[in-house]
């Protein structure tokens, strides 16, 4: 196992994002499945060839067919709270404080609003899989209110989103899919996966409690994930989810205090 140490918590958040950017570039984002390569807690993301970037009340659309100089498509306001965006398909799914948000790139590289999935109060990414969102939703420091919970979707109609199931969670953050594995992160609570042959029905499998999460990133080719974390950046490869084995670390300074 390969073991680094970064010595300021800035180096750890410079290589969280660059991680998540290299890996939206390279190979083929998603596949037909909504495959994923970038974490459920970003704030930008690619999708057929466009940028697209989320703040708190807006989505702006950039054409980046000449990277040297980006051209600004768009912006549209999307209401306040937004934290997360997610594509899969022709679609942005955006995670908000109040709920999830769908917008269609199908016919318009400027995103179409298409429907509003509402729930409490909560801090909320999503992630999409053949038709079914999952929801992550927590207290914390500016979610002050709902249950800790993760919400599945039925999303076929995207115009009109469907609660099929709501799980009990402990304090829930980024999660993934990876074909019929969904990996949670509960934060301090660690880490969890799910079995998702049966899509509207996640069947927890494994909890590694002992490994504090934050967002997480798949690579389905390799079997492998990439964990961030209060303690750091940890690879680990996920063959058998029974079993994760760890590939290496990058400690923050942090993990030692």
């Amino acid at each position: 196992m390969k073991n680094f140490k970064l010595y300021s918590p800035i180096n750890i958040f410079l290589l969280i994002i660059t991680v998540i950017f290299t890996s939206c570039m390279n190979d083929s984002e998603f596949d037909a499945s909504g495959e994923g390569k970038g974490g459920s807690m970003a704030r930008f993301t690619f999708l057929k060839g466009y940028l697209y970037i989320v703040d708190e009340s807006t989505l702006k659309t950039f054409d980046i067919s000449n990277p040297e100089n980006p051209n600004l498509l768009g912006t549209e306001n999307v209401g306040d709270g937004v934290e997360t965006i997610f594509p899969y398909e022709n679609y942005l799914f955006l995670g908000t404080q109040w709920g999830m948000k769908i917008y269609s790139v199908e016919n318009d590289p400027v995103p179409t609003y298409l429907s509003d999935f509402e729930h409490s109060f909560a801090c909320d990414p999503v992630v999409v899989s053949n038709s079914i969102a999952y929801v992550t939703l927590r207290s914390g420091t500016t979610c002050q209110t709902g249950n800790d919970r993760m919400e599945v979707v039925d999303v076929s109609d995207l115009r009109n989103p469907q609660l099929l199931k709501t799980i009990p969670m402990e304090n829930p953050h980024g999660l993934s899919v990876s074909d019929t594995v969904l990996f949670v992160c509960e934060g301090d609570y660690g880490f969890k996966v799910f079995n998702i042959k049966d899509r509207a029905n996640p069947q927890l499998v494994s909890h590694y409690d002992s490994i504090p999460s934050y967002d997480v990133i798949t690579n389905y080719g390799r079997k492998e994930l990439i964990i961030t974390g209060k303690n750091g950046i940890f690879q680990y490869d996920y063959e058998d989810p029974h079993n994760l084995k760890e590939l290496s670390q990058i400690l923050s300074t942090q993990a030692n205090e």
